[in-house]
């Protein structure tokens, strides 16, 4: 499929659409990037085409506009899969530590505590890194519909 193909970016679009909605209902971001059904810079190049045709053609409505921008942005929350495994380590030790109702200091001597501790700064960067991603499309995708 070609992504600067208007016809073939409209299949490339809605095949993406049904991935991030199916991601979006589970709730569980970030997302390993070979969930995609094309690589990110395919599905980027096809919305970045299916958004200059829609608006050359008076069809970019402000709804859809709207939607392609979420899908344009929610690019960043697809990662390798290793940042990802990482990230939902973390967060389930941080889970795993709120419920745990022992005293604190009872609770440095378990898994998910050395879990936390282990990769609370890495786990960090990856959001971060994550965020500035997801800004950069942001800005992106504003400067190509204005």
């Amino acid at each position: 499929m070609n992504p600067d193909d208007p016809l073939s970016a409209q299949q490339i679009v809605a095949e993406y659409a049904r991935v991030l909605s199916r991601d979006l209902q589970q709730g569980s971001f970030p997302v390993p990037v070979d969930s995609l059904p094309f690589a990110k810079p395919t599905i980027k190049s096809a919305i970045e085409t299916s958004v200059l045709a829609l608006h050359s053609t008076g069809q970019l409505t402000e709804e859809l506009c709207d939607f392609l921008q979420t899908a344009y942005v929610s690019l960043a929350d697809y990662v390798a899969p290793d940042l990802v495994r990482l990230m939902r380590e973390y967060v389930q030790a941080g889970e795993e530590l709120a419920a745990d109702s022992r005293l604190a200091r009872e609770k440095t001597t378990g898994a998910a505590w050395q879990t936390m501790s282990d990769s609370s700064r890495l786990a960090g960067e990856i959001a971060r890194a994550m965020a500035s991603e997801a800004e950069g499309l942001r800005k992106e995708f504003q400067q190509l519909v204005a």
